[in-house]
């Protein structure tokens, strides 16, 4: 393919996504992506993806609510995540519904250096009762 097939290749992806709905666009080019390799307050060491965030969300010492003890805060932003689980039912930000918690560390600590859970609805995509694409599944005896 020569350079001008490529740029035309471009601007009908580009016209594309301009005509689409905002969700349908941000389904369409968002991805989650290879993040760092952290460690938790544990000592556990982990591979991390990295998803954005849309909106400020507490993190959680359990992938669940009511009953949950916050460990910390995640600002909106590119952040890592560890893995991710099915639990309980999350907040509905922006009119998400979602059952998936991501393990992560929190921008700010309370307890347990900020580690724990976000809930699904958290990030910036993904669909109604559907893991994040890009982040792998927690094993079943993992916890936190």
């Amino acid at each position: 393919m020569n350079l001008r097939h490529t740029l035309a290749a471009g601007a009908v992806l580009a016209a594309s996504l301009a005509l689409a709905t905002p969700a349908e666009a941000r389904q369409a080019s968002a991805s989650c992506w290879g993040g760092p390799t952290v460690t938790d307050y544990k000592g556990r060491t982990f591979s991390t993806s990295t998803c954005p965030t849309w909106i400020q969300t507490s993190v959680l010492d359990q992938a669940s609510l009511p009953g949950a003890e916050t460990t910390g805060v995640l600002f909106p932003g590119d952040n890592w995540m560890v893995c991710q689980r099915k639990s309980g039912e999350n907040p509905q930000y922006g009119g998400g519904r979602n059952n998936y918690w991501l393990y992560t560390q929190g921008d700010t600590s309370r307890i347990h250096g900020g580690w724990g859970w976000i809930p699904a609805t958290s990030v910036s995509y993904g669909g109604d009762y559907q893991a994040i694409p890009g982040v792998r599944i927690c094993p079943a005896d993992f916890y936190g």
